[in-house]
């Protein structure tokens, strides 16, 4: 299992911090509450995943998913989609990807309807799961029941949230027009005010192309909104905020296709909602904003292909660099590594200075995995050669990261050039360099990210954007059918854990890499890793992976390292036992 030769050196590149604590204030203690991962938006899931993987299932065939599922502290999945009317639009599915539930069908604009799609959930400490429409908003349970809905319209604001945000006791977002809004959590009561950014008026951009998410996979009316709000077009708001780990402030890029863009700091003070900064940038398509580990630093990208790290306090620029990455949303690692795909190559740089760690172009992995094609009369470039290019943001997990790659073909038709997506690929690529460790063909194009769970199951939404675009382009004939793109399928597709025995044997191995270091500063990566290794056990003890009374005994020293990682979190003298106690499980179980 090669995650395991990642062990030692991602212990001392510090990649174990964080754990689903690391939640700022209100979210729930998950791997993956929000579209982003956390508050921060730095799409970090703190666990170890085995890169020893394989296909599970695929749901909701049939639909655009715009994001990857949130996932609940017990392991539900909650995810949008936009089909329209005699549709449902939120759904609840079990780990194994059964509908649990989801929001009734909608028959007229008063139920949850398909801009829902715009929305991905996010999940509070409570198992309560929120999401923007059109013109309302919405607060379910955890099992289906709706706790309380408020029109949007009643506060003058005209479009959906695009992604909610939790901020302690309130929840709410920024809408497409630029209207800062918050609720109590507990009743859905205005909690403060909308604040009206001064935000410029964003020119329509041009129509979306023909055949673009087709045959249903979204609804005819909001699939304009959908192009515009993916290229950053025609609303001055097109991204998820980013909430402070540490203060009550939220964090928002707005611009436009040709506007230069802002970034607006709001906080949430006793007097109401306030600009703390506004923070002029370059041309901007629509980038999430994510924080540094700390606070410290927000990071966005740029339509100009630059990453700008600003201070979060001030909203003073602290360093750029040429990316490529035209508005792609950064990630930020444990150690302030952020990572930015910039077209055909992926960028790793440190957050704290802005110096450029690694970069890796996939071309050469394309052409050991996709075969050449004869150019026919040069309407396929680069001598038919196949290139990648990332098809999706980053996703860090303790010693991996994740991504899709599109293997494709330049194509030159009807004097357009563009590249025919032919397979896609979600990849585990090594933090140190950017190598594919493994790859896993995935079956529509995805636009997404990737959502990793506690039990290290991982989700990828399918948005069929490329593949969309591709099935009606009418220029497949031109290929050979083997380099043909299907029917869009849509949806969300999962892989779990070959062995569940295995994922726990990884999980207890990195905890003993971690106490072996004898270092405070992995503490909360023990705790994280304590947390996800009692819920593998269970399965692995469910599907006889392990013996029973073998199972009683590691999880009675794994909740025996808990207790002792409390008294050493309250005293940092009485912390032997901790590591003692983990060193003890893993030679019991290793």
């Amino acid at each position: 299992m090669r995650v395991f030769a990642l062990l030692a050196l991602c212990a001392g590149s510090a990649l174990a911090l964080g754990s689903p604590s690391h939640q700022s204030a209100g979210y729930a203690a998950s791997s993956w509450a929000g579209p982003h991962g956390d508050g921060r938006n730095s799409a970090h899931a703190p666990l170890l995943v085995t890169t020893h993987l394989q296909p599970q299932w695929l749901a909701l065939k049939g639909a655009a998913s715009w994001a990857a599922p949130t996932i609940a502290e017990d392991g539900t999945l909650y995810v949008t989609s936009g089909r329209g009317k005699g549709f449902s639009h939120l759904h609840a599915l079990s780990r194994s990807g059964e509908l649990q539930w989801e929001s009734p069908a909608a028959q007229s604009p008063d139920a949850l309807d398909a801009e829902a799609v715009f929305s991905a959930p996010v999940i509070d400490a409570e198992g309560h799961v929120y999401v923007s429409d059109s013109n309302q908003f919405w607060s379910y349970t955890g099992d289906g029941k709706l706790r309380w809905m408020v029109r949007l319209t009643d506060y003058g604001i005209k479009q959906p949230l695009i992604s909610s945000v939790i901020q302690g006791a309130y929840v709410g977002g920024v809408s497409a027009e630029g209207v800062v809004i918050l609720f109590e959590r507990a009743s859905g009561a205005l909690a403060f005010a909308p604040l009206q950014l001064p935000v410029a008026e964003v020119k329509p951009g041009r129509l979306f192309p023909e055949g673009l998410w087709g045959n249903g996979l979204l609804e005819e009316a909001v699939r304009q909104k959908g192009w515009d709000l993916l290229r950053g077009q025609g609303y001055p708001v097109a991204n998820t905020p980013a909430i402070h780990p540490h203060q009550p402030r939220l964090y928002v890029a707005a611009g436009g296709l040709d506007e230069d863009g802002t970034l607006f700091a709001i906080d949430i003070t006793a007097g109401g909602l306030q600009v703390g900064f506004a923070a002029t940038l370059p041309v901007h398509s629509g980038s999430s904003p994510a924080l540094s580990v700390d606070g410290s630093r927000v990071y966005v990208s740029g339509r100009d292909g630059v990453l700008y790290a600003l201070d979060s306090n001030s909203g003073g620029r602290l360093w750029r660099h040429e990316t490529g990455s035209q508005g792609a949303a950064p990630s930020v690692g444990a150690d302030d590594t952020v990572y930015v795909a910039g077209g055909d190559q992926l960028i790793a740089i440190d957050g704290r200075n802005g110096q450029v760690l690694w970069r890796n172009n996939y071309r050469e992995w394309a052409r050991a995995h996709q075969p050449r094609l004869w150019p026919r009369f040069g309407l396929i470039g680069s001598r038919g050669k196949p290139d990648a290019y990332l098809d999706s943001g980053v996703t860090v997990s303790n010693g991996l990261l994740w991504a899709t790659l599109l293997v494709g073909y330049e194509i030159n038709f009807l004097v357009r050039e563009f590249v025919h997506p032919a397979q896609t690929y979600l990849v585990a690529l090594d933090p140190s360099d950017g190598t594919v460790l493994e790859a896993w063909r995935v079956p529509d194009t995805s636009g997404g990210v990737v959502s990793v769970s506690p039990t290290g199951d991982v989700y990828m939404n399918l948005l069929s954007q490329r593949a969309s675009l591709a099935y009606s382009g009418g220029y497949q004939w031109l290929l050979p059918k083997s380099a043909r793109r299907p029917k869009p399928r849509g949806g969300i597709y999962a892989l779990s854990p070959v062995s569940w025995s295995e994922q726990l044997t990884a999980g207890i191995q990195w905890l003993a890499t971690l106490a072996g270091n004898r270092n405070a500063l992995f503490l909360d990566g023990i705790d994280s890793q304590l947390w996800s290794s009692r819920k593998v056990l269970k399965l692995a003890v469910k599907r006889k992976e392990l013996d029973e009374s073998l199972g009683r005994h590691v999880d009675s020293l794994l909740q025996r390292s808990a207790a002792a990682l409390t008294r050493c979190r309250a005293d940092s003298g009485d912390c032997e036992e901790l590591y003692s106690t983990i060193e003890s499980m893993a030679r019991a179980l290793l």
